[in-house]
């Protein structure tokens, strides 16, 4: 009978513990995805292989809060600590020093009762520059910029990649939204037909469409 006592005193010791080792500190898990991500290499924002490389990256993390301040690094699983003095209130910032893996996150209200919270870093900003280094001269001419810029001044457009196939109902329908909505179809000069123009594309004609007020396409 002591023997048996023994055990439950010692399970029951080790579940204590385990609590009061987990309300010390929560887990923390950032993940890098893809803004867009729709199965076509052509309008997908970045590729599965990208997605995976900065998967595998150790992130910088900044958590703050009034009183404290705590400067660490994920695994290379993403995978980091929240101290307890952050459960209440704190802000964390994923990549505080860099530009575009930069994510805050703000926690008015604490960080609640869940044991693990996932931070996730959308690819926009860094496809943007993936895909403009690729192609330089496409993207000085065919960013979302430039998009705002030709509607602005009247050239309003979609543009059909080269390299891409669309299909004769894809073809008919834009024709009917350009003569509702007054733009041009039209090939961009000099497209080599690569996966970044295609994205470089893609992303100039959604910003167009915005600008002319099409919210469903079809």
């Amino acid at each position: 009978m002591k023997r048996h006592l023994k055990y439950i005193i010692l399970i029951l010791t080790f579940g204590l513990l385990q609590n009061i080792v987990a309300q010390e500190s929560k887990v923390g898990i950032v993940t890098f995805i893809k803004y867009r991500d729709t199965n076509d290499k052509f309008t997908e924002s970045t590729t599965d292989s990208t997605v995976a490389y900065f998967n595998k990256r150790k992130h910088s993390i900044l958590i703050t809060n009034k009183k404290d301040t705590t400067r660490l690094k994920t695994d290379s699983l993403g995978i980091f600590k929240i101290p307890k003095q952050y459960f209440d209130y704190c802000s964390i910032t994923v990549n505080p020093e860099t530009k575009y893996l930069r994510e805050e996150f703000l926690f008015i209200e604490g960080l609640g009762k869940m044991d693990s919270l996932k931070f996730e870093i959308y690819d926009y900003h860094i496809s943007n520059i993936i895909d403009s280094t690729k192609a330089p001269e496409f993207y000085n001419k065919f960013n979302t910029k430039k998009a705002e810029q030709d509607f602005f001044a009247g050239n309003k457009r979609y543009l059909l990649g080269n390299g891409a196939t669309y299909s004769n109902d894809f073809i008919e329908k834009l024709k009917s939204k350009s003569e509702k909505f007054g733009f041009k179809i039209e090939y961009p000069e000099k497209m080599h037909g690569t996966l970044a123009e295609h994205r470089i594309l893609f992303r100039y004609n959604e910003r167009m469409k915005e600008l002319l007020g099409i919210k469903n396409w079809w």
